[in-house]
């Protein structure tokens, strides 16, 4: 309340505009967790202010959301290759100008589930409109779509954290926004900035799209790797639905694509860019993902030159119909298909209505590899557009061979764009070692084979020391700064009770320090056990909630995911306990089935 109190008191004496003090006013609330106005009641004794000063900092309700700005509508660059709603025209050979790089949704025929009663924040009856008391469940379209809506735009706080600062972006789903997180500004974050997505006004004709898209959009929280955007959560604040994850500055990769014309990118960089998607598909590969809407459009190059793939699980919710297709490569998504796909990087199959499969992100990422080197997708008509697979094969087009690039990596991304899964590499992580090349798969085998030799050694004794004497984070080298960068929010992220965030940054943090060339083995295991120490903090949560008998289906689901992909993870020393953990879960979860 200290620091609040000064903000007031600054303000009340014209050192502090209304603005910024409205600003520390609500993350104060959001912090504490009483409205804004009883925290000027409790601080009237020592800071008086007039009922006009009073009335600034406390601006009326719009609609069960505070405004901070008197922002009117919301506007931001248009962006032609964007992800757009919309139902996809029927037929093939179909076209909308402007249409490039569009999803289209593949309509799901069965139910979708349903939300178990009693799910904190979305299941059960909840409320729809705080200042009206109204009351809707996720399972009454009818009720759900006569729900008051509020308009959206700069100044929106929702959920009383996240503050809308700017329009960035439109996708399938909706509008991204920049979002200040008011929690994170409170705990004085450095980077306070989040992004928010906003799903589309027509899903609130189809909660079941909600409830899949909820779903799948849990799952991918358990992904934790430097090549794949960091996901927070899916919630909504009264009939506002948004996924929320880490922003990122820099651009998209099929703008920078088209920066470079037909030419593609210098050898080095493209190389370098397919290494960290496949790097980053292999990952989702191993720990049982699959894409399935993989494009230029979905990857993005933050300012360090790294690799972020973005939307994993948003398109898992999808089952394609024949009579929803088009020849574009946009994004097209129609909240009651719950699903996507992008015909220009769809693989035959997928097209055909099969479930998408590790290789069928194969055929994406050899499509993208391929327009990432030459600046064109390999499939184009006479017009220049791009022809998805299954035209493609039907018509027996081909793709030139890559100029200028080792044998290797032409191979790879040629039998990457076969029409067949069986043709196509099986999982992203082979397409990855038929790029790196045989010689060079086996030196890195061979090297890591003569490290890890040389730290068994070692290991124990080092990390017995180094446990025995308490490394702290002060205690690593300054090579280490990105890994103490990544404990230190997830520090915060613990702090916050957000347990999940906190695992995905402590094993980005290892994840690295893999990348460090000539680490030393000592540096390497204090990592490793300031790590490790923090991972069985997290994995300690996952264990007493194990233990709580109230956990209903939905939420023991959700466990048992966490604790899945925290026993295929070499960090943490706690396998015993997760192990008779995930006993524990899946005893409930059969005896509820019975």
């Amino acid at each position: 309340m200290a620091a609040l109190r000064d903000a007031i008191e600054a303000y009340r004496a014209g050192r502090l505009d209304a603005a910024t003090a409205r600003r520390r006013l609500n993350a104060a609330s959001a912090a504490d967790g009483r409205p804004a106005e009883a925290l000027l009641d409790a601080l009237a004794d020592s800071v008086v202010l007039t009922p006009a000063q009073r009335a600034e900092l406390l601006p009326e309700s719009d609609g069960g959301r505070t405004r901070v700005s008197d922002a009117g509508e919301a506007v931001g660059r248009s962006n032609d290759d964007a992800t757009r709603v919309g139902r996809a025209e029927k037929g093939p050979g179909s076209s909308v100008p402007g249409s490039e790089d569009a999803t289209r949704l593949r309509p799901e025929k069965e139910a979708g589930p349903v939300w178990p009663e009693g799910q904190a924040g979305q299941a059960g009856r909840d409320k729809g409109n705080e200042s009206t008391g109204s009351e809707w469940t996720w399972s009454e379209p009818d009720r759900w779509r006569e729900t008051t809506h509020t308009p959206i735009g700069p100044g929106t706080v929702l959920k009383e954290r996240f503050v809308l600062e700017e329009l960035v972006g439109h996708g399938g789903m909706g509008a991204v926004y920049r979002a200040r997180d008011l929690r994170k500004e409170e705990a004085e974050d450095s980077d306070p900035y989040v992004a928010l997505k906003l799903l589309n006004d027509e899903f609130r004709e189809h909660p079941d799209a909600l409830i899949a898209l909820q779903r799948e959009a849990k799952k991918a929280q358990t992904l934790a790797h430097p090549n794949v955007v960091t996901a927070y959560d899916f919630d909504r604040d009264g009939t506002t639905v948004y996924l929320s994850m880490e922003f990122l500055r820099g651009e998209p990769l099929d703008a920078v694509i088209r920066g470079r014309g037909v030419f593609g990118l210098p050898q080095k960089l493209a190389l370098q860019i397919i290494d960290r998607m496949s790097r980053g598909l292999a990952y989702a590969h191993q720990e049982g993902f699959v894409h399935a809407d993989f494009k230029p459009g979905n990857v993005f190059l933050n300012e360090a030159g790294n690799v972020k793939i973005l939307d994993f699980g948003i398109a898992r919710a999808a089952k394609l119909t024949l009579d929803d297709r088009g020849d574009g490569d946009r994004t097209r998504f129609d909240p009651a298909t719950i699903g996507a796909i992008t015909p220009a990087y769809a693989s035959p199959e997928m097209l055909a209505g099969e479930a998408a499969q590790p290789a069928d992100d194969v055929y994406a990422l050899a499509c993208v590899a391929y327009e990432v080197i030459t600046g064109k997708h390999p499939f184009l008509d006479e017009q220049g557009r791009k022809v998805p697979g299954d035209e493609a094969a039907r018509q027996g087009v081909r793709p030139a061979p890559l100029r200028r690039m080792p044998k290797r990596v032409n191979r790879a991304i040629l039998r990457g764009l076969a029409f067949t899964r069986e043709e196509r590499f099986p999982d992203a992580g082979r397409f990855l070692e038929a790029i790196k090349g045989p010689a060079k798969v086996r030196r890195t085998a061979v090297a890591a084979i003569v490290l890890l030799a040389a730290l068994a050694a070692t290991s124990w004794w080092i990390t017995y020391r180094e446990s025995d004497v308490n490394v702290t984070l002060d205690d690593l080298p300054p090579a280490l700064s990105d890994s103490r960068a990544l404990i230190v929010q997830g520090d915060g992220r613990m702090e916050a009770g957000e347990t999940a965030q906190a695992h995905k940054f402590y094993a980005q943090a290892w994840e690295s320090a893999e990348e460090i060339s000539g680490l030393s083995g000592r540096d390497r295991s204090r990592l490793r056990v300031v790590v490790d120490r923090r991972i069985n903090s997290v994995i300690d949560r996952y264990l007493e909630r194990s233990r709580d008998p109230q956990l209903d289906d939905y939420s023991l689901q959700l466990l048992r995911l966490s604790l899945e992909s925290l026993s295929r993870h070499e960090l943490g020393t706690r396998d015993r306990e997760i192990s008779e953990a995930l006993e524990r879960v899946n005893r409930r979860l059969e005896a509820d089935d019975g």
